[in-house]
């Protein structure tokens, strides 16, 4: 029997994918991305790779975090999500306070996710029912991230995953678009459920928002010379700092426009995206790339005039 690179729990049955909405860009340094896109595009899909976070970046601003599936369901033991609400209660705003220290917020999500492994163990969920709270829960995949998935499959794009949410949840969602196992440039970096035999055992928690760097440094990945990273928060920015990429064009997905959340992510990131942002501008970005048209759907929102200043960059 062959080993499953990318276990699931079974089938994401009740697939949800959002619709698009408009949304607004804000661009940081146009000549600078411009620059950016040009190497890009002239150096290829084979020079390309995509790095992302998945937990509001691939799903929706309108979905929970995979942890948070568990936490919410009806199905989840009460004494279970009782303890999940408090550890998130208090540990979310440690999570999100930029004023902490990186040693002082490492130290908190440490003991964060130590308690979340011990609620898991404890409660004993089996892969049929973790399967059911999947089934049941409101995830939404962002609008067109479907065909950005595949086109990078097609074209043999590096996809690589770096997420503090869950392996299976994860896995079972991209499978409902594509069987990840044979795809080879897929790698998913993340907290994993280790069953014993159809009982969760184990919880092997390994990134927060704090790790995702030093785990892709020590990936023992051969990285590529253009990145196309994507993520929700400013701690998502630096998943590539220890990668010494030469050309990376950085995109924020932004739930609303506070003044300082987005004076933030534009120091940031080369785009920022406001509202609940579909994937639009990266399959934009990426058809140049790969030298694929977009189709007559896709090209009349990209006409909208939300999008005059990046189409004058391309």
């Amino acid at each position: 029997m062959q080993i499953q690179r990318f276990p699931t729990l079974g089938e994401w049955t009740e697939k949800k994918t959002n619709s698009f909405s408009e949304e607004k860009l804000v661009i940081r340094n146009p000549e600078e991305l411009k620059s950016k896109i040009e190497k890009m595009i002239s150096d290829g899909a084979k020079q390309t790779q995509i790095v992302t976070d998945f937990d509001q970046t691939i799903s929706s601003f309108l979905s929970p975090a995979t942890f948070s599936l568990f936490r919410m369901s009806e199905l989840s033991p009460q004494d279970f999500k009782n303890k999940m609400q408090s550890y998130y209660d208090y540990y979310v705003p440690i999570e999100k306070d930029q004023s902490i220290k990186i040693d002082e917020k490492n130290k908190h999500m440490h003991e964060w996710y130590q308690k979340v492994s011990e609620a898991f163990h404890e409660a004993k969920f089996t892969k049929s029912l973790s399967c059911q709270i999947l089934n049941t829960s409101h995830i939404y995949l962002r609008y067109l991230f479907e065909p950005f998935f595949n086109k990078c499959v097609e074209e043999h794009v590096p996809f690589h995953i770096v997420s503090g949410g869950l392996d299976r949840v994860i896995n079972t969602i991209l499978a409902s678009i594509h069987e990840i196992d044979t795809y080879e440039e897929m790698t998913l970096h993340t907290n994993q459920m280790l069953f014993q035999d159809d009982t969760l055992e184990k919880m092997e928690m390994l990134v927060t928002a704090t790790t995702k760097a030093k785990i892709l440094e020590t990936s023992g990945i051969q990285f590529r010379n253009n990145t196309i990273l994507l993520g929700d928060l400013p701690s998502d920015f630096y998943m590539t700092k220890f990668l010494n990429i030469p050309n990376q064009v950085s995109i924020g997905f932004l739930a609303q426009e506070h003044s300082y959340q987005l004076e933030e992510y534009k120091k940031l990131y080369d785009i920022t995206i406001i509202g609940d942002p579909s994937f639009l501008v990266p399959l934009v970005l990426l058809s140049k790339v790969i030298g694929y048209p977009l189709s007559e759907e896709y090209t009349q929102l990209f006409n909208s005039k939300n999008y005059d200043e990046l189409r004058e960059l391309f």
